[in-house]
């Protein structure tokens, strides 16, 4: 099971598409390089630190068994994601944009904070074409997110996983 740092910089990666964002607005509208660079040397630090820690716990978690009695996919979930990456750009259409991004910038830390409660799809899996899942198995206990490179159609498809974190497991049989 992953530690608490890899717990963050999971969730953390999921901010790295709108610092990207932010980064490539603020570049157009002020030509000011410092932000720029600033920030998608921040978001190339937590990518790269994703890529680690997921690496790592995709090889060193141990595999469990596991009686699946539902599976809901979240990927549709994702799509909220894609959209809050658009909202930088809204200085075009609104004049009171700077009070818009504020409260973009505090829900999208709220959108990061929360999975520290519960785990989330990480948009950043999703765009490496990772599938995400809502698992309850058969003792009752539900909301898992399994992460797996597969299309999972069928609850008996799901026999092995590895578990992450609390509320977070992947896949063990993929696709390749």
């Amino acid at each position: 099971m992953a530690n608490g740092l890899q717990k963050v910089i999971y969730n953390l990666a999921n901010a790295v598409p709108l610092m990207v964002m932010t980064a490539l607005t603020r570049w157009i509208e002020f030509h000011t390089w410092r932000i720029l660079v600033i920030m998608l040397s921040l978001a190339t630090v937590v990518t790269i630190l994703f890529v680690i820690c997921f690496c790592y716990g995709k090889n060193n978690c141990s595999i469990k068994n596991i009686n699946v009695c539902k599976v809901v996919s979240k990927d549709p979930w994702l799509v909220a994601y894609v959209l809050s990456y658009i909202l930088p750009f809204a200085y075009k259409a609104m004049p009171d944009y700077h009070i818009v991004s504020l409260i973009v910038v505090l829900l999208m830390l709220g959108y990061v904070i929360l999975p520290a409660i519960m785990a989330l799809p990480n948009i950043l899996l999703f765009f490496r074409g990772y599938h995400f899942y809502e698992v309850e198995t058969e003792t009752g206990v539900g909301g898992y997110i399994l992460i797996s490179k597969r299309r999972i159609r069928n609850k008996s498809e799901i026999k092995t996983v590895m578990r992450v974190f609390e509320r977070l497991l992947i896949d063990t049989k993929e696709d390749r």
